[in-house]
């Protein structure tokens, strides 16, 4: 497929939490098994074509065109194409404090270092944009492109624990759903959720206690006072702006139920974040 070999490497750390560290692309051609190094970055490997076997911590994975798989840090593994039909594939090496939580919510990590994606050639094509900025030295772009990697497997993930979960599971993500993008409007009502949901208020609630321990109204108010919080904290708005943002019909109302569940009023709570000089 490429005929070639590229790679890239570097040591500019543009962002503690996540940063490109290598990247390339290969024409596998067959050879005889050996152990590979211990790295000491993530790496990720994405098959274009062909075969190969993945070997990490005693497990063999037999992957082909729109598998891929990653290797952590110092860790023992080894891989090799199939003779008659050796692989193709492009990876990406990154560092960074957060890389453990982003592969764990694309479900990596933890016994599992193998993904399939094969409904389009995204992935394929994000990480050979990856090798052409950072060859032009464009590391930002290069890190997005990383992130937009990261974004389709983790809601690939999502999707794939969506079909495993039970109908009652189902139900209460669905009702977060709602909540999450609705709360603002302060006409949104427990019977509105249950209808948009397809289940009876009772039901509703039953399912919540079970799986949230507190009832639809309660999670609905917690998530309007914790948006009210990050709003204090983070932004300039006044408290009766803030109050009509998170989906308080009243000032009073707002105020009341804040202190209520905080032991202080919004301005008190403000207080605490505000520099003094």
């Amino acid at each position: 497929m490429f005929d070639t070999v590229g790679t890239f490497q570097t040591d500019e750390i543009i962002s503690e939490e996540l940063f490109v560290y290598e990247c390339g692309f290969e024409d596998v051609k067959p050879r005889e098994p050996y152990q590979y190094e211990q790295i000491d970055y993530y790496l990720m490997h994405y098959i274009l074509e062909g075969e190969g076997l993945f070997f990490i911590h005693d497990d063999v994975h037999h992957l082909q065109a729109g598998d891929g798989f990653v290797i952590p840090p110092y860790t023992d593994n080894n891989y090799y194409p199939i003779v008659g039909n050796p692989w193709s594939y492009r990876w990406v090496g990154f560092k960074g404090t957060q890389c453990e939580r982003l592969l764990s919510s694309c479900g990596l990590g933890n016994g599992r270092y193998t993904f399939r994606y094969d409904k389009d050639v995204q992935i394929g094509n994000l990480i050979s944009s990856i090798f052409t900025y950072c060859n032009k030295n464009k590391l930002y772009a290069a890190l997005g492109e990383l992130y937009h990697v990261f974004n389709i497997l983790m809601t690939e993930h999502e999707n794939s624990l969506r079909y495993k979960t039970s109908e009652a599971e189902q139900y209460v993500a669905k009702a977060l759903d709602v909540i999450h993008s609705q709360y603002q409007h302060a006409d949104l009502t427990i019977e509105d959720i249950s209808a948009l949901v397809k289940i009876e208020r009772t039901y509703l609630f039953k399912l919540f206690k079970q799986y949230i321990t507190l009832g639809p109204k309660q999670y609905l108010i917690q998530h309007r006072l914790n948006k009210a919080c990050e709003l204090l904290r983070k932004t300039s708005f006044s408290i009766n702006e803030i109050s009509r943002l998170v989906g308080f019909n009243t000032l009073s109302h707002f105020s009341k139920t804040f202190a209520a569940h905080n032991n202080m009023s919004p301005i008190k709570y403000r207080e605490q974040f505000v520099r003094r000089k």
